[in-house]
């Protein structure tokens, strides 16, 4: 079976995610980056959307997970993320990469960032 990717990227989301009790109660921006894999050969051949996986279905419900849960962890974020989307689409593959933008560290540090992929 071929397998192929989409990828959504740069997803901006805001949450209340983290340790911190700042964190939870104010909240934060999250930037996302969602891969999955299928095999596309059929919507290659007929060029229709019920033959492929429709990434406006998989935003959704990565908006679903991130809007709906409150995690301490960012890997438990990422864990959900791809979960669902394994259980709702017919993927094969999904890999969630989380940014956190603004870190409390006192020198520079552009963003910390998660990575978890999960098969089916």
């Amino acid at each position: 079976m071929l397998e192929e990717k989409i990828v959504l990227k740069g997803i901006t989301v805001f949450g209340y995610y983290g340790v911190s009790p700042m964190e939870r109660e104010i909240g934060q921006k999250l930037e996302l980056d969602i891969e999955f894999w299928s095999d596309f050969t059929k919507a290659c051949v007929t060029d229709a959307l019920e033959d492929t996986v429709n990434y406006e279905r998989v935003y959704a419900k990565v908006m679903e997970t991130v809007e709906g849960n409150r995690f301490n962890l960012l890997e438990t974020l990422a864990d959900a993320i791809c979960r669902g989307i394994l259980d709702a689409f017919p993927v094969t593959r999904v890999r969630a990469t989380i940014r956190k933008l603004n870190l409390p560290f006192p020198n520079s540090v552009d963003h910390v960032a998660v990575v978890v992929e999960r098969n089916a």
